[in-house]
């Protein structure tokens, strides 16, 4: 990529979203890291491994871009509050935040197992685990099933499914995707979820 981008005189936005949800192989390092001459933009987001809500992003790039960035920011938008950022990089400089993600990538290593021998048991063959972690799985059902109508299904009995179809191009021939995701779940309900689901199925 970084040879095309040169040779064509092009900019690549890496935006590395799962890079601190990656617990199951050596870590990938980001394109970042070999990019000589700026062609890259990095981008991140601690929305993933905090919380949404504190409406944080960062962005790695050469320093004019990053001015240039700035003043549009104020043009657009406020900042996000002060103490917020104050805050989250003390916390980051402290060395909290590595701290946390080792933890988290604890539990999720736990919840990803869980939901690995529940799709064995429950949903065989209809789902690839990730190899890298993350936080959710995809699931490709019969090609007569309509993911939005369980969605409605699911959302009865407490459980709560993405329907997978507006990730496609063609949404229309994708109806039999959905994603499930297992982060806010605690480890010991996610069999029983998964059996609940499978017996909702046509």
């Amino acid at each position: 990529f970084l040879n095309l981008a040169q040779a064509q005189d092009m900019i690549i936005i890496e935006d590395d979203f799962e890079s601190e949800t990656n617990y199951l192989g050596e870590a990938v390092p980001a394109m970042k890291a070999v990019d000589l001459d700026g062609r890259i933009i990095y981008v991140g987001s601690l929305s993933k491994s905090m919380f949404p809500g504190l409406r944080l992003g960062y962005i790695v790039a050469n320093a004019d871009l990053i001015d240039e960035l700035r003043g549009l920011r104020r043009l657009m938008l406020r900042h996000a509050p002060s103490n917020n950022q104050r805050t989250t990089s003390l916390f980051i400089s402290q060395g909290f935040h590595d701290t946390y993600i080792r933890k988290l990538n604890r539990v999720y290593l736990e919840r990803w197992k869980a939901m690995k021998d529940g799709i064995e048991t429950f949903f065989p063959g209809m789902s690839i685990e990730p190899s890298f972690g993350g936080t959710s799985f995809w699931f490709k059902g019969a090609q007569d099933l309509d993911s939005e109508i369980l969605a409605r299904q699911a959302r009865e009995h407490s459980i709560i499914i993405e329907p997978g179809h507006p990730h496609f191009q063609d949404t229309s021939s994708h109806k039999n995707y959905f994603r499930l995701g297992f982060s806010s779940i605690a480890t010991e309900e996610i069999s029983e979820g998964l059996r609940n689901l499978a017996a909702l199925l046509p």
